[in-house]
């Protein structure tokens, strides 16, 4: 007698890329729904210098490749330019410190995983400026979490803005 095989969930780790990231482990496929994992983001400040910020950020982002992986597809939120020149500067060492923790375990994004931020706004509220609370409204939806729910970490919205570019990239596929 054969045994049918139960396809087994997939993993999705999703970043949303600063000097304080976010991140989102999702479960998804296997005909379920996708399911929240794990969420967090790792707040760094201003009495840090820069290299130790980085490397709060690198060590976050290994420790969660380490403990959640493996993952079968990475992906964040694409950035170009910030507010202002420390702005992007401190996005982009925030970007090569995720960079470095992602390659610690063989991990890279490809470019095409790289969300606009209008494109997960609009994959979990109502357009492409929705409020953080309307991002994390739609997360909830989006993810069957209880209307209460509280996002660990999430002064600044990085752990909910993590969930909703994992989201994001699970519409763009047609996974949900």
């Amino acid at each position: 007698m054969s045994r049918a095989i139960k396809p087994k969930p997939k993993r999705l780790l999703a970043i949303d890329t600063s000097a304080s990231p976010g991140f989102a482990v999702i479960e998804y496929g296997a005909n379920k729904p996708a399911r929240l994992i794990y969420t967090d983001a790792f707040p760094t400040d201003t009495s840090l210098s820069d290299a130790e910020r980085y490397e709060v950020v690198r060590s976050a982002t290994a420790l969660i490749c380490y403990k959640y992986g493996p993952f079968d597809v990475v992906v964040r939120e694409h950035f170009i330019k910030g507010g202002s020149k420390r702005g992007t500067q401190l996005v982009f060492g925030g970007w090569a410190a995720v960079d470095m923790g992602l390659q610690a375990f063989g991990y890279t994004i490809d470019s095409d995983n790289e969300i606009p931020p209008t494109t997960v706004k609009k994959a979990v509220g109502i357009s492409g400026k929705a409020t953080k609370a309307e991002v994390e409204q739609g997360v909830r939806q989006a993810l069957n979490l209880p209307d209460d729910y509280v996002f660990p970490n999430n002064k600044g919205g990085d752990a909910s803005d993590s969930c909703a570019i994992g989201i994001a990239y699970l519409k763009r596929e047609g996974i949900i």
